[in-house]
C-alpha cells in the first residue's frame, strides 16, 4: 500500500517539479496546455502565467485500474488511493479531487499560486528556495516537453 501512496505523491511532485522557478519576463497573461498519453492513461496540464510567471496550474489525470497492480475494482482503488489525498485536503489555494469511475479514476489538481503558501504544498517549498522564488513559464514548458508532454493547440 505504501508503494501506491508513493506512486500518487510522485505524480503530484512531478507536476510541481515542472514549476522550477527562475527569472520571469514578459508583459501579458498566457495560458498553455500540455498532454501526455501512455496507453489508456493520460495527464493534461494547464499553466496560466502573467508576465511569464505562473500564477495557476491545473492538471487532470486519468488512470485505469488495470494499470495499477493489486487493483481490480473501483472499491479496491478507493481503499488504496483515497488515503493519499488526505494530506492535500484543506490547503489554501490547492483544490485536489478524486473521482472514481467503474474502470478508472480521474484526479484533478488546481493550484492558485496567488493564494497557496509554498510551504504548505508537499515538496514545493524546497523547489522554491532559490534567488528569485518565482515560477517561470518557459522553464515549466521545457520541463514538460522533456518528459514527453505535447502542446495542445487551442
Amino acid at each position: 500500500m505504501g508503494n501506491k501512496k508513493n506512486f500518487k505523491m510522485a505524480g503530484f511532485f512531478l507536476l510541481l517539479i515542472t514549476l522550477i522557478p527562475l527569472t520571469a519576463c514578459g508583459s501579458n497573461q498566457e495560458t498553455v496546455t500540455y498532454k501526455l498519453e501512455k496507453g489508456d492513461n493520460s495527464v493534461e496540464v494547464t499553466l496560466v502565467a502573467e508576465d511569464e510567471e505562473i500564477i495557476e496550474q491545473s492538471s487532470t489525470s486519468i488512470t485505469f485500474y488495470d494499470n495499477i497492480r493489486g487493483v481490480e475494482s473501483k472499491e479496491d482503488a478507493e481503499v488504496l488511493i483515497t488515503p493519499t489525498a488526505e494530506p492535500l485536503q484543506g490547503i489554501d489555494g490547492l483544490d485536489y479531487k478524486l473521482d472514481f469511475q467503474d474502470d478508472h479514476f480521474i484526479e484533478t489538481i488546481k493550484v492558485d499560486f496567488s493564494i497557496a503558501d509554498a510551504s504548505d504544498l508537499p515538496g514545493l517549498h524546497e523547489l522554491l528556495e532559490n534567488e528569485e522564488g518565482n515560477l517561470n513559464l518557459e522553464d515549466a514548458v521545457k520541463s514538460l516537453e522533456e518528459r514527453g508532454f505535447e502542446k495542445v493547440e487551442e
